[in-house]
This record gives C-alpha cells, sequence and structure tokens, in this order.
C-alpha cells in the first residue's frame, strides 16, 4: 500500500504548480503596487489643484453679511423708515449633521431662550437648503445671547453671532399701511415656482424681505447686495483669523410721494373717528402723487421687524390677525364700500354726455317714487331742481329718476369709462377691484342659486318637476336687471362697492375734466447696486395706465359748480376754508336696511373733494365707517388738511391748537349748516326752494 502511494507521488509536477503559483502571486503584486502607483501619481500631480481646493475648502469658511436695506423718505427728505446694526444668531450648517438637530435645538431653546416647535420647523426646512448656507436661530440678539455665544465658542464653533440690519420705522403706525413691514422669506415663498421670492430669483432662507406695502412691492430696489467673510478654521469649524471681507452693498434709497406735513395731520383725524375705523387719502390730482395715505385701526411695522419671533411679538401679532377691526387690512386699497352719493357725479357726467339731460334743460323731479312694490324715500325733496342743485343737496329722488331715464345701457358704458371694477394700479400689493354695478355682476350674483335650482329641477322625480321649474324661473327672473337696481346704483347704492383709491382717482379726474392719473407711491429711486451686483441708474414713476374719461368744458363747469355749491351752501359746509375754494360732495352709504342698523353697521360717511376750484392742488377722500352721515362726520375731518396746507404753502400763520381742534369735530358740520341758513346754491337757482332741513348725504 505505501509503495502504490509512492508510485503516484510525482515531486517535479508540485514543484512547477507550486512555481506558478508563486509566479501568479508575484504578478499580482505587481499590478497592485503598479496601480497603487498610478492612483498616488494622478491624485499628487495630476489632479492635486482639486484636492488641494477640498482641503482649502475644508480649513476656509465663507461667512455672508447682510446688507443693510435701502432708506425710505417722504418727499421732502424726511426719513421714515432707515436700518441700524444688531446681531443674529447663526449655526454652520456645514458643522451640524441633520441628526444632531434635535440636540442643537434643546441647547439653543435652553440657553437662549428660542422657542422649540419654532426650531423644528426651521431645522426642518433647513434639510432641503444647501449645506453652505448658514441657518439663523434668532434674530435682534441680546447682549446676553452674544456673550453666551461667544463664551462658548470653543466648545460649539458652529454656532455664531453675526451682524445684521435691523428694520426701523421711525414713527410707528404712521403710514403703516404705505410702508409696509419685512419679514424672512418662507419655506412657502421660495418653493413657490416663479414667484416674487422663489429660490428661482436667487433667494434663499434667511433672507428678510418686504412682505407688505412699499417694503414689499420695491423690494428689489430696497435690497442691497450681501457680503461676505472668509475666515480659516480648524478641524473643528473653531475661526482662526479673517482671510478676505468683502463689504455688503447697502439697497438703494427711495424717495415716497408722501407729505409728511399733509400725512400728520390726516393721522390726526383718522385717530379720532368715532368708530375707530375709515381712513383719508389725499393726492396731487395732477399726476396721481400720494401725499398722504392714512388707514385706522393701524399697527406698528416695529413689531414684525424687531418683536416677530418672541413669544410676546407672536402674541401681539396674533391679536393682529384675529382683531375684528382688521387692523393689517389696507381699507384704502381693500377697502369694498358701497359709494352712496359720491356716485351721483358720474351718473350726472354720463347723462350730460348721452344726451339724456343738457347744461340748459336738466331740471328733474325729486323726492321718492314708487318703483314696482317697493317705494324708495328720498330726504330731499326740491321740486324740480337743476343738476348744479342737484348736486350741491344731494337730491336722491332727482337721480333715482335719471338713471332710470338713462337706462343700463349707457350707464353701465360710463361705469366702464371710469374704470370702476378696475384696479388702479396702485403701486402696493393686494388691491381689490371693488364691485362695479352692471347687469353681468348681478348675474355673477345669483349664478350659484340658478346652478342649485337648475340641479334640483334635474333630480326632481316627475311629480314635482313642475314645482321645481317655477321655482327656477323665479330665481332667473331675480337675476335679471330691474328698475329698482338701476334706482339704486344711479345714486351709489345697489350692488355697488368701491375702493377709496377708486374714488381718488375718480375725483381727480372730476377737477381735471375727466384726466386720471394713477395713483402712486414712488417719486424716484437713487441709482446704485441692486442684489445682484449691477449697476442700476435713478428711477421715476412712469404712469402707464393714465386714461381719460369724456367731459367737455361746458360739462365740467356744471361739475364744479355743484361741488362747489355743496360746499359754500349745500352738505358739505363743514369743508370749508376761508380763501381756498374747496369743492367737494357728501355721501352716505347705507350698510343696512333701516330696521336693522346697529353700531356696526350704521351709515359709512364718505367725503370726495379737492381745492382750489381752478387750479386744483390736492384730492381728497374722507371714510368714516359706521357713523352716519357724510356731512356730519366726513366733511369736518377734511377741512384741518386743507387749512394747515394752504396755510403753509401760502405762508400764512397757522390757527391756534384750539381753534383746529374746534374746527375739526363732528359737530362743527352741525354747527357750519345752521349758521348759514340764508346761504343759496350759486347759479342757477332752483325755481323752487325748500324750507327744509337739508338732507346730510
Amino acid at each position: 500500500m505505501a509503495s502504490s502511494n509512492n508510485q503516484n507521488f510525482d515531486s517535479t509536477e508540485d514543484l512547477r504548480q507550486a512555481g506558478m503559483r508563486l509566479q501568479i502571486i508575484y504578478y499580482l503584486a505587481l499590478a497592485i503596487f503598479g496601480s497603487l502607483v498610478v492612483r498616488l501619481w494622478y491624485l499628487q500631480v495630476m489632479n492635486s489643484q482639486v484636492f488641494a481646493e477640498r482641503a482649502e475648502a475644508n480649513r476656509v469658511r465663507i461667512l455672508p453679511i447682510p446688507a443693510r436695506r435701502g432708506t425710505i423718505y417722504d418727499r421732502k427728505g424726511v426719513v421714515l423708515v432707515t436700518s441700524k446694526s444688531s446681531y443674529n444668531i447663526v449655526l454652520g450648517r456645514k458643522d451640524v449633521k441633520p441628526s444632531e438637530f434635535p440636540q442643537m435645538a434643546n441647547l439653543l431653546a435652553e440657553n437662549l431662550g428660542i422657542d422649540r416647535q419654532w426650531l423644528a420647523n426651521r431645522f426642518e426646512a433647513a434639510r432641503f437648503e444647501a449645506q453652505y448656507e448658514s441657518i439663523v436661530v434668532k434674530e435682534l440678539a441680546s447682549s446676553y445671547d452674544v456673550s453666551w455665544v461667544e463664551a462658548h465658542q470653543f466648545e460649539y464653533p458652529m454656532i455664531r453671532a453675526e451682524e445684521a440690519p435691523q428694520r426701523v420705522y421711525r414713527f410707528g403706525q404712521m403710514a403703516a399701511h404705505a410702508l409696509g413691514y419685512v419679514g424672512e422669506v418662507s419655506p412657502d415663498e421660495l418653493k413657490r415656482p416663479n414667484g416674487q421670492f422663489s429660490r428661482e430669483k436667487g433667494y434663499k432662507l434667511g433672507d428678510v424681505i418686504g412682505k407688505f406695502g412699499i417694503e414689499r412691492n420695491y423690494n428689489d430696489i430696497l435690497m442691497g447686495k450681501d457680503g461676505e467673510r472668509r475666515v480659516l478654521v480648524d478641524s473643528r469649524g473653531r475661526i482662526q483669523k479673517e482671510i478676505e471681507r468683502i463689504d455688503p452693498v447697502p439697497g438703494r434709497d427711495f424717495y415716497t410721494t408722501l407729505d409728511w406735513d399733509i400725512q400728520k395731520v390726516a393721522e390726526a383725524q383718522t385717530d379720532s373717528m368715532p368708530s375707530g375705523r375709515g381712513g383719508i387719502v389725499v393726492s396731487n390730482p395732477n399726476n396721481g402723487e400720494i401725499l398722504a395715505l392714512a388707514s385706522h385701526p393701524a399697527f406698528d411695522p416695529n413689531l414684525f421687524s424687531q418683536r416677530a419671533k418672541t413669544p410676546e411679538g407672536k402674541d401681539e401679532i396674533r391679536e393682529l390677525q384675529t382683531d375684528e377691526d382688521r387692523p393689517l387690512y389696507n381699507r384704502i386699497t381693500q377697502g369694498q364700500f358701497p359709494p352712496g352719493s359720491t356716485w351721483k357725479l358720474m351718473t350726472s357726467v354720463a347723462a350730460l354726455n348721452e344726451g339724456v339731460i343738457t347744461p340748459t334743460n336738466n331740471r328733474i323731479q325729486d323726492g321718492g317714487i314708487q318703483i314696482g312694490n317697493y317705494f324708495m324715500r328720498s330726504i330731499s325733496n326740491y321740486g324740480a331742481p337743476d343738476i348744479v342743485t342737484a348736486i350741491s343737496k344731494s337730491a336722491d329722488g332727482y337721480y333715482y329718476r335719471l338713471g332710470l331715464k338713462m337706462g343700463v345701457e349707457k350707464f353701465e358704458k360710463w361705469v366702464n369709462l371710469f374704470k370702476f371694477g378696475q384696479r388702479t394700479g396702485i403701486d402696493l400689493p393686494g388691491e381689490y377691484a371693488g364691485i362695479a354695478p352692471t347687469r353681468e355682476t348681478k348675474r355673477r350674483s345669483w349664478s350659484t342659486a340658478i346652478k342649485k335650482a337648475q340641479q334640483a329641477l334635474d333630480e326632481a322625480p316627475a311629480n314635482e318637476k313642475a314645482s321645481k321649474e317655477f321655482h327656477l324661473r323665479q330665481v332667473q327672473r331675480q337675476a335679471e336687471w330691474t328698475d329698482y337696481d338701476m334706482a339704486s346704483s344711479a345714486f351709489g347704492q345697489g350692488q355697488n362697492a368701491s375702493t377709496p383709491i377708486q374714488l381718488l382717482r375718480y375725483t381727480g379726474g372730476l377737477a381735471l375734466g375727466g384726466q386720471m392719473y394713477t395713483p402712486h407711491l414712488m417719486l424716484r429711486s437713487v441709482a446704485g447696486i441692486d442684489r445682484f451686483g449691477n449697476q442700476q441708474p435713478e428711477k421715476f414713476y412712469d404712469d402707464k395706465n393714465k386714461f381719460e374719461a369724456p367731459m367737455s368744458k361746458q360739462i365740467h363747469e356744471i361739475v364744479l359748480k355743484g361741488m362747489w355749491g355743496a360746499v359754500e351752501a349745500g352738505t358739505a359746509g363743514a369743508a370749508k376754508v376761508e380763501g381756498f375754494d374747496v369743492c367737494a360732495k357728501t355721501g352716505t352709504a347705507q350698510v343696512a336696511s333701516t330696521e336693522r342698523v346697529g353700531s356696526k353697521n350704521k351709515d359709512h360717511a364718505w367725503l370726495i373733494s379737492f381745492a382750489p376750484r381752478d387750479k386744483p392742488e390736492l384730492a381728497m377722500v374722507v371714510l368714516t365707517e359706521n357713523v352716519g352721515f357724510g356731512g356730519t362726520h366726513s366733511a369736518p375731518r377734511a377741512k384741518p388738511i386743507y387749512e394747515d396746507y394752504y396755510r403753509r404753502t401760502r405762508g400764512l400763520p397757522a390757527n391756534s391748537e384750539e381753534t383746529k381742534a374746534e374746527s375739526s369735530g363732528p359737530a362743527s358740520a352741525v354747527r357750519s349748516q345752521e349758521s348759514k341758513p340764508g346761504l343759496q346754491t350759486p347759479e342757477p337757482k332752483p325755481q323752487t326752494p325748500d324750507t327744509r332741513p337739508r338732507a346730510q348725504r
């Protein structure tokens, strides 16, 4: 058996196979060694620059320096909005893993008083941002916050205090709805495709943008170009030294059309409105420049720029958002109110242009009127007054009949020519279009009811078809334009709502004989660098939406006589300023039926006006909500504004504060009218004078 095994053993063959295995191992080792040499050569020689840059990137951090927003001025150079230095607490995104976010949130919440839930939302949003972007975790850090961060730099080098500008609104609530406020861009705004503040347009989490008003509409002008610091850090991310600094470029300064002297007087008048709700807007009718814009109740924009992320600030913002008087709502551009008797001038111009009445033949019966089953009451009853008297005395019955005589086709034509029911194009975000009193408006308001009635008919069993069809016809009839709609729309009621800014443009057109300019707040922006680093020239407002409503000189003269007569001997006597011919039209807009009127739905008081009569310098709209008659509550608020402007621009001494206070009170409207019982409307005079008290409309 042993000899058999010896015979099968071949030592030569085994040695040969062993040698082959050694050769394979040898060549394999050579190949591995060669590949390592080649790779090392590639890394060290061919690609050394790339890896040197990566190594450098690990040692160098780029820290942004936020740019200061441009300063906002009034037309005379009064600083309205500026910026001051402050500090933000930021977290270096590159030095923190997503898994470490909860630990960081606890640390920041415990030591810097930051809300944990807010931090959780913040860190969640940061997961989708570039890793080189820092995360702002606290704005407007206190000296304690900054001290804590600096004291713990060795332990937490990823937490830094960085200098950042803070927006300051110097006059608090004054002109808040015009100026607006700033805040941090939201994740939703960043995600919105082609949005104003989307990532595609270069915005990132942490950017402070305009949220409302001028701040938002002109954000690209006001926002500057951020700077940066390049610093060396050690292996733990601690800053060792600054290598390079590129200073930020501040945003471009912005001059508004506002006149702060006029704004202050307008604010004082809105502050004293009985309901605490209303607004005043003043412009130059010759170009549409807004000189004052006051909407009340108002808010302090500093709340949003300085306290929005504090617990107290969040509570204040929540109160503003839930306040039933809606202080965040701009009544001048977003409030839609029935215009009341201010609309009578549009009806007058339309009827005169269409030949329904003429400058020499325009007497129509005044007083209440029976329309179908409804009797439309009229406070006024001047017999058969002429058009000038009808305007100055605000004769409701005259306009009921004038509207019926004109008809809906001609009426709608002029609603469109004056561009009611359309936005003015004012340079503020969120403007509302109002509601035009047209057949289409009424049809739209009934469209849902018609659809429901039609659906009920379609689904009704055979035995109910007749009743459902009858109901459908009833609803369809209710959607049709009626004589009542025509009569009520002609004097500013019905399905009719205008914004104060629409009425301001309209008032300017009445002042100038039909030429209407776009209301605007931009006067100019200075030349400078934009947020992308491009040089921009000085920029002025360019009115691309001005238009003209046809109005002959003869018709314009009738408008002037009627509005001047309203101040001299009509319903707007409380707006009179000696030496400064004010032309005005009052309006009392019904909000609820007489039997349902309460403190919250009393009539709105309007006054539209301009002055002086023959060469207008100011146009004004005053709205006092839920108080009653326009002549009693809004006309007296226009007088101090006109009087202050007249005295300042003519170099006359100002009235004493006592005189001003007396003239601005609502009771002065009654005194004004009672003191002039014998005054008559300027020519032409009515044939049938009425000795009863004037209608306060």
